[in-house]
């Protein structure tokens, strides 16, 4: 399969969603949301051994809905950078797993 974006830092590999929409038993309540789970290999490869995973949301990160395969990856970019940077700078853990798919389908 085709990467979905190319950078310098990185590369995307492929976009996973679902349906994050909360349900309350009053549906006025009910905003539509979805999750998107980002797979992306950082560069160089032989500094970073494992596939990054990066998880957003279009509620808490503020995406459309909706959008264009073209205009998705437009609008994680700047969000994905921004989670690499809080990464970069955060502490680190042997503990890494990867998520599960199961409640994921392939988008790009």
């Amino acid at each position: 399969m085709a990467n979905v974006w190319v950078g310098d830092n990185y590369y995307i590999k492929s976009i996973y969603y679902k349906d994050s929409t909360p349900s309350y038993e009053n549906t006025a309540k009910n905003i539509a949301s979805e999750q998107y789970l980002v797979t992306l290999q950082r560069l160089p490869e032989s500094s970073y051994d494992y596939v990054t995973e990066v998880i957003l949301d279009t509620t808490n990160d503020n995406i459309s809905l909706a959008l264009s395969n073209d205009d998705l990856v437009a609008a994680i970019l700047p969000k994905i950078n921004t989670a690499l940077s809080t990464d970069d700078s955060s502490d680190k853990t042997d503990a890494y797993a990867a998520t599960s798919l199961d409640t994921f389908t392939l988008k790009i």
